[in-house]
């Protein structure tokens, strides 16, 4: 937490402090994740407008977890730069724009940030390489590090009117 009445901002001021921040723990789609062991540094502006309150929230990280495709521990680098703003005075109907949720009073939540913006810039898929092979649907053997006797896998039927017009099409 920032006590930001300490920084004693005045329209058109702006402090840049840097706080750790610990990367909690994350479950995304039952798979858990972790930050690094020692908290990251992030950099803090505060601006201090005519109306409110300009947040700035930068930090680099590095977020494990399994691979996607074979569950090898994989890593990937994460970057953040993310904003919020605080309006001295709402507008009622835009509070979503001019609320920010990681402030209660004069005390900024600056890890709950990092956390929430950490989750939202996570790729969709963490793999160990990016031409991972993953593990082979029948019997599990991680392709990466050899093939298996496995036969290829049943074409779906349900495909098949579709694989009928292709094999229907005129070539050329």
């Amino acid at each position: 937490m920032i006590d930001l009445s300490q920084l004693r901002l005045e329209p058109g001021a702006e402090r840049s402090v840097e706080v750790p921040v610990a990367v909690p723990q994350l479950e995304l789609g039952g798979v858990e994740y972790a930050g690094p062991l020692s908290p990251p540094i992030a950099r803090l502006d505060v601006t201090r407008t005519l109306s409110g309150l300009l947040f700035r929230l930068r930090l680099q990280t590095t977020i494990t977890g399994p691979c996607h495709r074979c569950l090898e521990p994989a890593s990937v680098p994460v970057q953040i730069d993310a904003r919020e703003y605080q309006a001295d005075h709402p507008e009622p109907g835009l509070e979503a724009e001019e609320v920010c949720d990681y402030l209660q009073g004069e005390e900024l939540d600056a890890g709950s940030w990092a956390a929430d913006a950490i989750v939202l810039s996570m790729p969709h898929k963490i793999l160990c390489k990016e031409d991972c092979q993953g593990l082979c649907p029948s019997c599990g053997t991680d392709l990466n590090i050899g093939s298996c006797q496995c036969p290829p896998p049943e074409p779906d039927s349900r495909w098949g009117a579709l694989q009928q017009l292709k094999d229907d099409a005129p070539e050329g």
